[in-house]
């Protein structure tokens, strides 16, 4: 470890750390030095010390992953084109986080400011993609060479978001025609993004033009401005409610604001699906329900959706939960049969991708074969829910899945020949429900009105 001793300036004032980031592009070097003494026994400076070590060894090792994302790509051939498959399912993160893992390493191939400031610990990995995001509209050359070089230098002092602020406006007396090319180019990137969040809710959020922004704002404002006498709602909850009740509306009816029918889904009407047993919603108890396209949920928030709802039968696997059989085969599936693989899968089947079923396309398992009969290829053993990419992962050979018949787990061997599993997403099912007989139906009075009673 000369390597480290060399650089490391000797602590002063008592103090046993110097201050980081230190001359070492070997996190070892660092870590036999912060690791040498407990915190407990360390000042308070020294702390700080350690706190940023670790970030440093962070920021190495981001650079040492970059690089061996490189190599992949380098490498070339099926490994290479599904990389970010291959990393997401090791990682056990979503394809989305991977790309951007493998996005960042070729850019930092191609820029060596960056890279050198992420072995030096002057950047982290959101400075460098903060860099890289604003610099994105400047071509190749000498005027885009200076800006990420200043960047790098400037980015140790800088957060984040003053470091954004910063190349914007270095990329903008670099580029004066930038701020066009920013627009358009960010218009192109306009999207809806639901998040999940516990206790059964989301976070819808839309990135707008401006002016479209202020269009939804401006009608949910009216609508919460209209309050009537006795109303106990928040502007916010009135503001939230109006937008639900907007697309509730469209929902129900069926069509869009101009009179345009809503467009259907693989052959069924376009609607929100919920599953819930039979018991939790005659009030035998109280297991969650599964809503599609979020996960489990309450039993009382699952009896209050199912009241106004279209009822299809759903038979599950005692054991395992599994959905088997949905109430009653060619090559484009029939509605029934792609109900029933759709409710079974709930997303895409590959290992992480979270893509809802009702969005993704049916792929046979064991390709089609024109010359066999189709009904005998078609069924629900054969058929899974796979987002398009996944599809055609499958089709070019980069990706293998094998589907266990008895428990649904399906494996996916990729073209390294490492291989990833996915159990089924099942109803929930309380382990004291498992092997037992159902409950005897109580009788139900007539006037007790509509399911679910």
């Amino acid at each position: 470890m000369a390597y480290a001793e060399a650089v490391l300036e000797p602590a002063v004032g008592g103090l046993r750390y110097p201050r980081f980031p230190v001359a070492a592009v070997d996190p070892r070097d660092i870590l036999e030095l912060v690791e040498s003494t407990p915190v407990a026994d360390l000042a308070g400076p020294d702390l700080i010390a350690v706190i940023a070590a670790w970030d440093q060894v962070q920021a190495i090792g981001a650079a040492r992953q970059a690089e061996a994302a490189r190599e992949i790509a380098a490498r070339g051939g099926l490994a290479a084109s599904y990389a970010d498959d291959e990393i997401a399912s090791a990682l056990a993160c979503t394809r989305q986080a991977a790309q951007a893992m493998v996005l960042r390493a070729e850019a930092l191939g191609r820029e060596p400011a960056l890279n050198d400031g992420l072995l030096n610990g002057m950047l982290d990995v959101r400075k460098v993609d903060a860099i890289l995001a604003e610099v994105a509209t400047l071509a190749d050359g000498p005027a885009r060479d200076a800006v990420v070089r200043d960047a790098a230098e400037r980015g140790g002092s800088l957060t984040a978001p003053q470091l954004k602020r910063h190349v914007r406006q270095a990329v903008v007396l670099a580029d004066p025609e930038t701020a066009a090319k920013r627009e358009v180019a960010a218009h192109e990137e306009r999207r809806v993004e639901v998040q999940w969040m516990p206790d059964s809710m989301v976070w819808v959020s839309a990135y707008l033009a401006a002016a479209d922004g202020i269009t939804v704002k401006t009608v949910l404002d009216a609508l919460a401005d209209s309050r009537v006498p006795g109303e106990t709602r928040t502007a916010d909850q009135l503001r939230a409610d109006a937008l639900v009740d907007l697309f509730g509306d469209v929902l129900d009816r069926g069509e869009l604001p101009s009179g345009r029918p809503l467009p259907q889904r693989k052959g069924r009407r376009t609607s929100v699906e919920v599953t819930v047993g039979a018991g939790t919603l005659m009030g035998l108890d109280e297991n969650p329900g599964y809503l599609a396209g979020y996960g489990p949920i309450p039993a009382p928030v699952a009896r209050k959706l199912a009241q106004d709802a279209t009822w299809s039968r759903l038979l599950h696997d005692a054991v395992t939960g599994a959905i088997l059989e949905r109430s009653p085969v060619r090559y484009r599936p029939g509605v029934d049969l792609t109900g029933l693989v759709t409710s079974r899968d709930r997303t895409c089947r590959f290992p992480g991708c979270r893509r809802p079923a009702m969005r993704c396309e049916l792929d046979h398992r064991v390709p089609f074969d024109p010359s066999r009969p189709a009904e005998e290829q078609t069924t629900a053993s054969n058929l899974d829910c796979l987002c398009k990419h996944h599809h055609q992962a499958k089709t070019d050979g980069a990706w293998t899945p094998r589907r266990d018949p008895v428990s649904g787990v399906m494996t996916w061997t990729s073209a390294l020949g490492i291989t990833y599993s996915r159990a089924p997403d099942s109803v929930i099912v309380l382990p004291s429900a498992r092997g037992h007989r159902p409950p005897p139906v109580p009788d139900v009075p007539e006037d007790i009105g509509p399911p679910p009673f």
